[in-house]
């Protein structure tokens, strides 16, 4: 098989993350991409996960500073994957067209809808691939929900309730999900459920929301992010932060199917976590099940009552994973999977590198390009948007630039 030459751009955490996905990709046998080095500004970053990459992959990737660097010494590698903080992915990821890269992004592909536009311009300007790693619709079980949604089995959707409620005063993660011009946790978080809402009922057309900051003042926790990913970096979160992102966001949503949607998304939440999500439709409802857990989803339908686990496969008989997702998992047909949390998070990443080399190879589409990637965020800045103006907003507004309130700060910040 050959093998596209790619590079990490972004040593922290959530390089990490992705190179523990490469090596899932790498112990299938079906790795069409191969790591040839790690681009970090700060070199003592760069080199932890290079000594990572050589341990895990057998192989010790070349250490840059720089993509200008990277480009002149190595012009082998072919792409770069961007997991630097999500304030400057629109950033770098311009440099990397102009230096004539293909590009894997994480989300959000920009804070504002601005820096999107940027990044498509310079992509159709390169003529190289730019996916967005929006992984979570990828899960085997979130492919059954959609694909159980699309038989008809719950009828025509009317509507789609979901939220969650934690977080307390803690800082989640790392302190730039509470600063509103370089990160913010509804941002980063609410793209990834955004995707999935329109991955299974299509395109909101229209939002009304009310946002608030409730917790002004964060303070360090005990740990500051899932599993061990983040922990390298856990000496340098202050035991306090001002934080200015908005923490907790209630909107309604207009489908353009006709379907109403409530989202519910508070990170300042104490005491009781609550986590949920229904759909409802004309022949019945559905509990969709949550990526990377590998929980079965619950369907009941009207005459016929409760149907889960691998009932739900009788369903959907023609319902099937691709090569890659069913040699990861398993199998190629899953009502559910019992696997820890690490699994399925590097297997989910892995699929979009194999993607990745796919379209770089033979010229495909990814499955979430720059305009899906974009509308994702546009949702989001339309919930915050519709909260400055007090009335609904259209995602069509935000992603043609008419309203841009909310997002004016965080384009001033960056320049744009």
């Amino acid at each position: 098989m050959v093998q596209i030459p790619i590079a990490i751009v972004g040593a922290g955490g959530m390089g990490g993350r992705h190179l523990r996905a490469l090596g899932a990709l790498y112990e299938s046998g079906m790795a069409n991409v191969k790591l040839e080095a790690v681009c970090d500004t700060r070199e003592e970053n760069a080199i932890f996960l290079a000594d990572f990459a050589e341990e895990l992959l057998g192989s010790r990737p070349q250490v840059f500073t720089s993509m200008e660097d990277m480009r002149n010494q190595r012009p082998d590698i072919e792409a770069v994957d961007i997991t630097t903080d999500s304030g400057s992915h629109h950033l770098v990821a311009e440099m990397a067209f102009d230096l004539g890269y293909h590009v894997l992004c994480e989300k959000p592909l920009s804070l504002t809808v601005r820096g999107c536009n940027r990044v498509i311009d310079a992509w159709k300007k390169s003529g190289k691939v730019l996916s967005v790693a929006e992984q979570e619709r990828r899960d085997p079980i979130c492919r059954l929900n959609k694909a159980v949604i699309d038989s008809g089995a719950i009828g025509k959707p009317y509507s789609f309730l979901l939220g969650s409620a934690t977080g307390g005063d803690t800082i989640i993660i790392l302190p730039w999900r509470h600063y509103k011009n370089i990160g913010g946790i509804f941002v980063d978080a609410g793209v990834h459920v955004v995707d999935q809402m329109m991955y299974y009922l299509g395109d909101i057309e229209e939002v009304f929301a009310v946002s608030k900051v409730w917790e002004p003042k964060r303070y360090k926790g005990d740990r500051i992010g899932v599993h061990d990913f983040y922990d390298r970096w856990a000496k340098e979160v202050p035991d306090e932060i001002d934080a200015d992102a908005e923490d907790m966001v209630i909107s309604t949503l207009k489908f353009k199917s006709g379907a109403v949607g409530q989202w519910t998304s508070f990170f300042a939440a104490h005491g009781e976590p609550i986590n949920y999500s229904m759909i409802y439709g004309s022949k019945g409802s559905m509990v969709p099940a949550r990526q990377r857990r590998g929980d079965p989803l619950t369907l009941t339908i009207d005459g016929v009552g409760a149907v889960s686990g691998d009932e739900v496969l009788e369903l959907v008989p023609d319902f099937h994973l691709d090569e890659l997702t069913a040699r990861l998992f398993g199998s190629d047909r899953l009502g559910s999977y019992s696997l820890p949390l690490k699994d399925p998070d590097r297997f989910l990443v892995a699929l979009e590198y194999y993607e990745l080399g796919q379209c770089i190879a033979d010229g495909t589409k990814p499955e979430v390009d720059a305009y899906i990637g974009r509308k994702d965020l546009a949702v989001c800045n339309a919930a915050l948007e519709s909260s400055v103006l007090g009335r609904p907003v259209t995602v069509e507004e935000i992603e043609n630039e008419q309203t841009a309130q909310y997002e004016a700060s965080i384009n001033s910040h960056w320049g744009i």
